[in-house]
């Protein structure tokens, strides 16, 4: 390319595969067969030390993590203060649900992470809690319906649901005075205690099921299948009484919703678009065999948990669309062209492009680069107006 313009340069990315992940959804967008070997769960686009993007530079397969440190100022924008690539792309699939998990701030993260290290805990062990120095806030956009755990329900409704199940257990907790002390308490039961609970929830949210079959929506049917749902796929896994007391959204295929510092969440089902600060710091709160640090957990907790507005791309109906992020300098755009469209799209900053469905074209002066599914390019250096043309959908995560 001509000095004057930036770069488009091809990733080879990292599928994670998780437990929780499809067997179906990533292997259909490549147009492969199904189901695949093994649980397909994440596909990053990024540099984090876990599982970098690569780039095939003269045969040789080099780390995006490893250019970024040999190369900083070709990599990341100017004006950028950090030393690594400021953001983590992913194409989530999800078949179970994941760990319910809460994310530090970034004041928490940086002294959680130099604590751990003083005290030699290797970044690999189990036990460890903080990963790396970030923060991790993240928007997912839904590319179907999708469900999510997140924040904690109004009072009033965990009222209603705790008297029509008959949840004794949970009445008097609901006078705790702020949505922190509320998760604190259920997190902090006797596990003897805690198991009954659970078999009593279990026992009358079917009871429920059994006895009104012609309901189909609404708060209590959406309690009464999570219950079923979570004895299914993570059995006698007293999280689920994390999950009871935590807003339950249905997102639909266009649909944001954001996740702040502090915030208990878990994805249900669904396959989707996240962008999130480059950290993998996760403190879990149950629906995982990992390891559980309650008191750590309870500690970086926001104290409100409230459910977040939903959001969809501005404009929703055009063939280019943006959603904004949690920092003014980081956006998510779609692209979405059917047959005979075409569109003029500049590249800025540090960027990637995932194609999640069909084939685009993307062509600069110098260049036609094709992305379908699955795959991904990475922008870096000056402005780089382009046109796109073909037909499919296609997310690109700036920071400008």
């Amino acid at each position: 390319m001509m000095d004057s313009m930036g770069e488009l340069i091809r990733l080879e990315n990292t599928i994670q595969n998780y437990a929780w992940g499809s067997l179906t959804a990533l292997a259909k967008m490549r147009g492969e067969e199904t189901p695949s070997t093994q649980p397909e769960a994440e596909l990053w686009v990024g540099a984090h030390n876990a599982a970098p993007s690569y780039v095939l530079i003269d045969g040789e397969r080099i780390g995006l993590n490893t250019l970024v440190e040999q190369d900083p100022k070709r990599f990341l924008p100017s004006d950028y203060e950090g030393t690594t690539f400021p953001f983590l792309f992913k194409i989530l699939a999800i078949d179970a649900p994941l760990s319910i998990q809460v994310h530090p701030t970034p004041e928490q993260a940086l002294a959680g992470y130099h604590a751990e290290n003083e005290q030699n805990i290797p970044l690999d062990a189990p036990h460890r809690n903080y990963k790396d120095e970030h923060s991790k806030p993240e928007t997912v956009i839904a590319l179907s319906d999708m469900t999510i755990l997140t924040g904690v329900r109004p009072v009033e409704e965990l009222q209603h649901i705790a008297q029509v199940f008959d949840l004794q257990w949970l009445l008097p907790l609901l006078t705790a005075p702020n949505d922190k002390e509320l998760l604190a308490a259920i997190l902090r039961m006797d596990t003897a205690d805690a198991k009954r609970h659970l078999e009593v929830t279990l026992s009358h949210t079917a009871q429920w099921l059994e006895q009104n079959p012609t309901v189909v929506e609404g708060v209590l049917y959406d309690v009464a299948q999570l219950m079923q749902l979570l004895q299914q796929k993570h059995p006698a896994d007293i999280g689920a009484l994390v999950a009871m007391v935590m807003n339950l959204l249905h997102l639909h295929p266009g649909d944001s919703a954001y996740t702040p510092d502090g915030q208990v969440h878990a994805y249900v089902s669904g396959t989707a678009i996240e962008l999130m600060n480059p950290s993998d710091n996760v403190m879990r709160a149950g629906l995982t065999p990992k390891h559980i640090d309650v008191e750590e957990l309870i500690r970086i907790l926001a104290v409100q948990q409230d459910a977040p507005v939903v959001q969809r791309a501005q404009p929703d109906d055009d063939t280019l669309g943006v959603f904004s992020m949690w920092d003014p300098r980081l956006s998510v755009t779609r692209v979405k062209l059917s047959q005979g469209q075409s569109v003029s799209y500049t590249f800025k900053g540090a960027a990637a492009v995932i194609g999640t469905s069909g084939e685009l074209a993307i062509s600069t002066p110098n260049v036609q680069l094709t992305l379908g599914a699955t795959e991904s390019l990475l922008h870096a250096g000056s402005d780089t107006p382009t046109t796109m043309s073909g037909v499919g959908e296609a997310y690109i995560a700036a920071y400008i």
